[in-house]
């Protein structure tokens, strides 16, 4: 900033205004930001964050934890939650954990040790104990898609247990009766949710079978979940649906329903949790759950922006799922 003021014969505070962004409203005119503007291109100045950071408390940057970024349902919250944080001018580093506690470890520490502002994260089974290290740092927080409920802190989840409900419901209402569910063994709300939702169901109607709930163990689930399809096929009751209960589970399992020779629906329908891009260009009759990604994912940011800025209130939101056809 010295280099662009001596060369323009200005002060280091008017060159410090224009590239900070306050010059706007101020004195300063515009043929100046305009020369401070094109000679810190032509020196290929670029901002010390660092310094920058000393000076004002903060590092303009949120740290994001999801489980699976290769899932296009993370993919699309961490592109929303992105362009919500530009808008607010900050940048955000995104970290993965493959539901293992040791990555969500090394995810918070690696955030902690780049001083981010703020954490917005998708919880991992037996974490909590990490999420009190965040705590204890007063640093603004916001858990998604699921929450640690013995630790008061702000969340953003849908309803799963409702929609779940009300899926089954629909799939009695055609006339299906034998309806498995395919899902994630993991003791989180969202997944236990949709898994109960599916149970007290069926177990209203009579017509729970405990041999069509298939629980699937994450580091093993290519397997299980083909060992699951086989065992559904070859029930001696026909089954008439399965009910996925997410986008991964959905997709390797609609993959071994094709090699097993399963057609869908004229044999089986199924239900996946979440909406997949691929729907759009097959024709095959798919009923899904969507949820509000968008909203959801700028919300998350807004709340944490929030506590950033100094709120401390516990924001603890419930978004509604919808129930939507493929064809």
């Amino acid at each position: 900033m010295q280099d662009i003021a001596d060369k323009l014969g200005l002060s280091k505070g008017t060159v410090s205004l224009v590239l900070s962004g306050k010059a706007k409203g101020s004195r300063v005119s515009e043929e100046t930001i305009r020369k401070v503007k094109r000679m810190a291109d032509e020196l290929n100045y670029l901002p010390n964050e660092i310094a920058r950071s000393l000076s004002t408390g903060k590092s303009m940057s949120i740290g994001v934890i999801v489980t699976d970024i290769s899932n296009e349902f993370f993919g699309h919250f961490t592109f929303h939650i992105q362009g919500q944080a530009k808008k607010y001018g900050y940048t955000v580093i995104t970290t993965n954990t493959n539901e293992s506690l040791d990555e969500f470890r090394n995810a918070v520490a690696t955030l902690l040790n780049k001083q981010v502002d703020g954490i917005i994260l998708v919880p991992v089974d037996q974490g909590e104990g990490i999420v009190h290290t965040i705590m204890r740092r007063n640093l603004p927080m916001v858990q998604i898609d699921r929450y640690y409920p013995d630790i008061k802190a702000n969340y953003i989840i849908i309803d799963n247990y409702k929609v779940s409900c009300e899926v089954i419901e629909l799939l009695i209402r055609k006339g299906l009766r034998r309806i498995a569910v395919v899902c994630y063994d993991i003791n989180l709300n969202a997944l236990t949710e949709r898994r109960q939702g599916y149970i007290d169901v069926l177990d209203r109607h009579e017509m729970l079978d405990p041999a069509l709930i298939k629980n699937i163990n994450y580091e093993n689930q290519e397997e299980e979940i083909k060992q699951a399809i086989i065992d559904l096929k070859n029930n001696p009751d026909k089954v008439d649906a399965i009910y996925f209960c997410s986008r991964r589970v959905f997709i390797i399992g609609v993959k071994y329903m094709h090699r097993e020779g399963l057609k869908i629906p004229d044999e089986i329908e199924v239900v996946c949790f979440d909406e997949i891009e691929s729907f759009s260009i097959t024709n095959m009759p798919i009923t899904y759950i969507k949820q509000p990604i968008k909203k959801m994912g700028e919300k998350a940011v807004d709340i944490l922006m929030g506590q950033i800025n100094g709120e401390s209130d516990l924001k603890e939101c419930v978004f509604e799922a919808e129930i939507e056809y493929s064809i």
